[in-house]
């Protein structure tokens, strides 16, 4: 893993330096190499470089001891020496066209030696930092990006040879079609750089090849290299590095000069520190409520135009257009929630049904796209540390949007329901389960059914549906519903359908209820028949009783009308007496009526009909039986009559 990881995405330098025809020159060796343990993958596509030059005063140090230890016939060479140029070029950056670019970094002057005195530079030991990168996006053939970095020492009978250099640069600038920003930039760096060199002055490098603007990057320390420039007779210099490695160790975020160059702690010669930077891609992020059509069309006018200009990779620029097609699905859902909640109060429920459920139809479309990324590349580095979690927060925002309303709370928690029964088509669920899922899939007043079969999440709706209450039948209700079919009418039995009709109440199974009162219905026409023909017979035994009854009763009512009479004759009669006269009045025209219903049977020989009718004739049976017999209770002596 380490090994993939040092060759991706840095910059690799190589340092050398020289003096005109010299044999003998400036040479920059490697003294230190750190390598952070963080494990960069491959969505790190971005690179940054910033080079400290440490000790920058003992570049006098370096060419004294390189014009000293050379050979008599060489030492011309240094005759006159003026100054140190130092450059970078990056080699297969194609950002820059096909024509390599020298970047200047550093241009030194020096004080002429004379017979009783070295040459002396004008060099401050303060130097900053500078960024040569910033956040330079690769493409995936472009792995590493190599990087000469030269210094030259130029005496006042070069000066050609400088200036050539700075001429090839601005002549590669100018072959550029389109250049950019960056590199036009490096046009003011080559007039900064002839200006200073003219006035003797110090040069220092300061248009940064910043590409990308933006601040949606994550940045962390990748690598550092330590160079020294020594002679090139020199012996390589031992740096002790123990405190160094651990100031990098604990700087992921970057490191500062003044730190560096204690924790490295040389002061031999100069030292050029390479400090190597990984910037993962963020993708600018977004609230639900920033989420409409015009900034989503901001948005993908600004991936198009950064993609076509180079500034972003083909992996983000893929993952962008895909997320901006997963916004527009979103704001959808947004426009449609707008209906729901402005029509619901003045809309019929059928309107209401359907506008709730176009809001369901976006919904489950935002969730289906999302589970779609998730398999697709679950692999992708890009997108799962960078453009996944933005996809959650816009289904963070919709479930918050639908969270508050009752009726869109069920419709979510029916979508999410629907689209974990499609992720297991064939699994098999307890009957606990089904229940669960089927509660859900009712809790929302979904549109008539015609509606529902032309949309592709209607169909969906009901086959699950189907697929539920089929299995949910078939386990709980299946055996019974046959058995009641098959039952006689019997009290026991009877006992049996309310059981069942009870359970079949309980559950959410629509089709499981109607099975079984489908039976029960069959059932009871089965026992309405029997009853019927118990009652028909009852009424041909009441019928029977009747005619006997009737004549009995209105012989009672002669035999009592003669005792009243002839017990007692007078007008006035005891108290007692005259209530049990007035209660055999009664009788009599209860013996009228009785009379009638019986002669007024039902018309249409209906259980209920019949039934009811029965029913009076036993009751009216009842109350003159009781009624005669509790008169002739109270005084024997009115029911003398054989």
């Amino acid at each position: 893993m380490k090994k993939s990881i040092t060759r991706s995405l840095l910059l690799f330098l190589v340092l050398c330096a020289f003096t005109g025809q010299a044999q003998d020159m400036i040479q920059t060796r490697l003294g230190y190499h750190y390598l952070d343990k963080f494990e960069f993958t491959d969505e790190w596509q971005y690179l940054t470089t910033d080079m400290y030059l440490l000790n920058a005063g003992q570049f006098s140090k370096v060419i004294n001891e390189l014009e000293q230890g050379t050979t008599k016939a060489r030492r011309r060479d240094y005759i006159n020496l003026e100054s140190l140029f130092i450059s970078a070029q990056l080699k297969n950056a194609k950002l820059f066209g096909q024509e390599p670019v020298v970047y200047p970094l550093y241009n030194f002057a020096f004080e002429p030696a004379t017979d009783k005195k070295n040459y002396a530079s004008r060099i401050s030991d303060n130097i900053d930092a500078i960024r040569i990168i910033d956040k330079l996006p690769l493409a995936s053939d472009e792995r590493n990006i190599d990087a000469t970095v030269q210094a030259r020492l130029f005496t006042s009978d070069s000066r050609e040879v400088f200036f050539n250099i700075i001429a090839n640069q601005l002549t590669n600038i100018a072959k550029q079609m389109s250049p950019q920003a960056a590199m036009l930039s490096l046009v003011g760096e080559f007039g900064n750089l002839i200006r200073n060199s003219a006035q003797r002055k110090e040069y220092k490098f300061s248009s940064t090849i910043r590409l990308y603007e933006g601040q949606n990057f994550d940045t962390r320390l990748h690598s550092v290299r330590v160079y020294v420039f020594v002679p090139s007779f020199a012996k390589l210099p031992a740096l002790r590095t123990p405190r160094l490695t651990e100031l990098l160790s604990n700087s992921p975020q970057g490191i500062e000069r003044q730190k560096l160059e204690a924790a490295l702690n040389y002061k031999d010669y100069p030292v050029l520190v390479v400090a190597n930077y990984k910037s993962l891609y963020k993708m600018d992020a977004l609230s639900g409520s920033d989420i409409t059509s015009e900034t989503i069309e901001r948005r993908r006018v600004r991936i198009e135009q950064a993609f076509t200009a180079g500034l972003v990779t083909e992996d983000a620029y893929k993952q962008e257009k895909l997320f901006v097609e997963f916004l527009r699905n979103f704001s959808d859902l947004k426009q449609n929630l707008n209906n729901f909640r402005l029509n619901y109060k003045n809309n019929s429920p059928e309107a209401n049904a359907k506008t709730l459920f176009a809001v369901l139809q976006d919904y489950k479309r935002l969730r289906t796209l999302a589970n779609q990324r998730d398999r697709e590349f679950s692999r992708n580095h890009s997108y799962q540390r960078i453009f996944k979690a933005e996809y959650n927060t816009i289904l963070a925002s919709a479930d918050s949007y639908l969270d508050s309303d009752f009726n869109l709370k069920n419709g979510k928690d029916m979508v999410n329901t629907l689209l974990d029964l499609e992720q297991e088509t064939t699994r098999s669920y307890t009957v606990a389960q089904r229940e669960q899922f089927l509660n859900k899939l009712y809790a929302v007043e979904l549109p008539n059914p015609e509606f529902l079969a032309s949309t592709l999440e209607g169909e969906g709706i009901s086959r699950h549906l189907n697929r539920l209450e089929s299995a949910q039948y078939n386990d709980l209700y299946a055996k019974e519903v046959i058995r009641l079919r098959e039952l006689a009418p019997t009290e026991e039995n009877i006992t049996f359908r309310n059981t069942l009709l009870e359970k079949a109440n309980a559950t959410k199974c629509r089709s499981c209820r109607e099975e079984v009162k489908q039976a029960a219905r069959q059932f009871n026409q089965r026992l309405e028949e029997q009853q019927l023909e118990k009652e028909k017979s009852r009424l041909q035994e009441l019928n029977g009783q009747v005619e006997r009854k009737i004549i009995a009763y209105l012989k009672q009512d002669d035999c009592m009308e003669n005792a009243f009479k002839t017990q007692y004759p007078t007008e006035s009669l005891p108290d007692y007496v005259q209530r049990l006269y007035e209660k055999k009045l009664e009788l009599r025209k209860h013996v009228a009526e009785f009379d009638q219903l019986y002669k007024s049977p039902p018309k249409e020989m209906k259980l209920d009909n019949l039934r009811e009718h029965n029913h009076r004739l036993s009751g009216f049976i009842r109350r003159l039986d009781q009624g005669y017999a509790d008169i002739c209770a109270a005084e024997k002596n009115l029911c003398g009559c054989s």
